[in-house]
């Protein structure tokens, strides 16, 4: 009974020997004598009986014949369900989270579209009032010229 609970796995399987008295391995295994044949678990607990999925293989070792018992201790058709809902709703999650990325990106761009065009209409403002100080700076050197020859 060492590996009770060792391991674990997402059928939650189980699975025993089945000694036979004739054998005389009773005692090695730990077993009574009034008990034939013995079941040694070695992987899950006792949950063999009354179960109708339960797989039963024969085998032999020497002259000692043993029995291999599997079964499933949980629910298969609440196993066959979580299986079947768990990886769509996975995968809806991740869209939805893309989705939301991908939409936060766009909007982002969308602000930085405005932000260039804003930049944009400034910097052609900026080079429309830069011609216009040049054509008023070239006009008052012009007059303060052209006063200045009158002058003299």
């Amino acid at each position: 009974m060492w590996g009770r609970d060792r391991f674990t796995d997402g059928l939650g399987t189980s699975a025993a020997v089945l000694v036979a008295a004739s054998g005389g391995f009773n005692s090695f295994y730990n077993c009574s004598l009034t008990e034939d044949p013995c079941a040694v678990y070695f992987y899950g607990k006792n949950v063999t009986a009354g179960k109708s999925d339960t797989i039963v293989v024969p085998f032999s070792y020497g002259s000692q014949l043993f029995q291999l018992k599997c079964s499933y201790l949980g629910n298969l058709r609440l196993y066959a369900l979580k299986s079947i809902i768990a990886w769509p709703l996975l995968m809806s999650v991740v869209v939805v989270f893309c989705t939301v990325a991908v939409y936060l990106v766009v909007k982002r761009m969308q602000t930085i579209e405005g932000d260039v065009g804003l930049m944009e209409k400034m910097n052609a403002d900026l080079h429309a009032a830069k011609s216009t100080a040049e054509a008023a700076d070239k006009a008052k050197s012009s007059f303060l010229a052209t006063v200045s020859h009158e002058i003299r």
